[in-house]
């Protein structure tokens, strides 16, 4: 039987004890550790299902507006095709009352060019900018860098309108623009630091007219029942 009074046995128990004490405190830290761990596996769970939410919800709005963008493009074709066939039309009628009357001294295009002409002589303003001057069928002086012509051309100081005028408007021609827009750098240097804009104007503008001015940022114009209107979405200055 061992004696109660024997130091070396009351050690021994007192450093069981603190063992057995040690050990139960790492098992609840670890028990404590593992919950923290769970709690925080769950908020970052919760938060991942949040953004895949958000996600999903703003994939479907992005695919709402491609829908929604596809379906007005599409109108828009289908309206710039009735427009063209009702040109069409128009242009047979022109071209069967013209026969029928021996013919007319001034073609459509000449036309046209008049109506504009006009047009921006009654109302010299040009996307809510007023203009001094409008200037028809302008010629560099002789001798210049690059001969060339304008049909109309807007001016005020500060901002040069170049406007071609056609009784159809083709892609072509809208290319055509920029050939205008580099001789009149070269032919007037004195105007190196106005703003220059390109627009075409016409009667008629086919649908893949209309989307090429548009990435171009060439303006289009066109008659609006009595008066003339600038249809672009695009536009530019140089």
């Amino acid at each position: 039987m061992r004696s109660k009074n024997n130091p070396q046995e009351a050690t021994y128990e007192s450093a069981w004890k603190l063992i057995q004490e040690n050990a139960k405190a790492i098992r609840e830290m670890k028990k404590e550790r593992r919950k923290e761990l769970e709690e925080r596996r769950k908020e970052l769970e919760e938060r991942r299902k949040e953004r895949e939410e958000r996600e999903k919800e703003r994939q479907k709005e992005l695919e709402e507006r491609r829908k929604e963008l596809e379906e007005r493009e599409k109108k828009r074709e289908i309206r710039s095709e009735e427009l063209d066939r009702r040109f069409a039309q128009m242009e047979k009628a022109i071209e069967n009352t013209n026969k029928q009357i021996g013919g007319i001294s001034r073609s459509n295009g000449e036309f046209c060019e008049e109506y504009f002409i006009n047009s921006f002589k009654e109302n010299p303003t040009f996307m809510g900018e007023k203009y001094d001057y409008v200037i028809e069928y302008l010629k560099p002086y002789p001798n210049t860098v690059i001969a060339d012509e304008y049909d109309l051309v807007l001016h005020n100081g500060t901002t040069v309108v170049i406007i071609e005028m056609k009784y159809k408007a083709s892609i072509e021609d809208v290319g055509k623009m920029f050939s205008k827009l580099h001789s009149y750098r070269a032919n007037y240097p004195m105007n190196k630091d106005y703003k220059v804009y390109l627009a075409l104007a016409s009667f008629r503008f086919p649908a893949k007219v209309r989307k090429r001015a548009d990435k171009e940022g060439v303006v289009l114009i066109e008659q609006r029942g009595e008066k003339i209107e600038v249809i672009s979405e695009n536009v530019k200055a140089w």
